[in-house]
């Protein structure tokens, strides 16, 4: 997805008036030399009124809901994916619902371009929690990154149980 595609997608959020990070790997390549990825992560800040001016504006955008996680919650659908009409480009929506969730989207930094993206940190995070095996590829950039705030890396580790994970990665890599 080029810097234009994320900029509208950043634009549909902004539209909808939900706050959002984008994290996966178009947050990673945000900080780091970019990688090839087919679809757009994101983590909103949402509710279930959210969600409906979210579904206006990326239908009138051009895009459906083709998969939906917990749509019958009283706190919303948990996940859910939209694709634009010629399938090419992906959204996949996780609603915050942890509390890690929530700080990666009120910590999120503006890049260049003017799309919200999860921080260094908290990206480490989320990454050492999924640890598959790209995620394990993005790490090893991620901890290179200058002037790092290890603190808060350690403090959510702990909360989600991956500080052998994190211990690892530190002793392994150049964190």
């Amino acid at each position: 997805m080029s810097a234009s595609q994320l900029a509208r997608i950043a634009d549909l959020f902004d539209r909808a008036e939900v706050p959002y990070a984008v994290i996966g790997a178009h947050g990673v390549n945000a900080w780091l030399e970019p990688r090839f990825t087919a679809d757009i992560d994101v983590t909103a800040c949402i509710d279930p009124p959210a969600m409906s001016r979210l579904r206006r504006v990326f239908a009138d955008a051009g895009y459906e809901p083709t998969v939906e996680y917990g749509g019958h919650l009283p706190s919303g659908p948990d996940f859910v994916r939209f694709a634009s009409a010629d399938r090419l480009a992906i959204v996949e929506i996780q609603a915050a619902k942890t509390a890690l969730q929530h700080e990666v989207v009120r910590r999120a930094r503006a890049s260049s371009e003017g799309i919200r993206v999860a921080t260094p940190e908290d990206l480490i995070v989320l990454k050492l929690i999924a640890d598959r095996p790209k995620d394990r590829q993005d790490l090893l950039g991620l901890v290179a990154l200058p002037d790092l705030d290890w603190a808060h890396v350690e403090r959510w580790a702990t909360e989600w149980d991956v500080v052998e994970r994190l211990a690892a990665l530190r002793r392994d890599g150049s964190g």
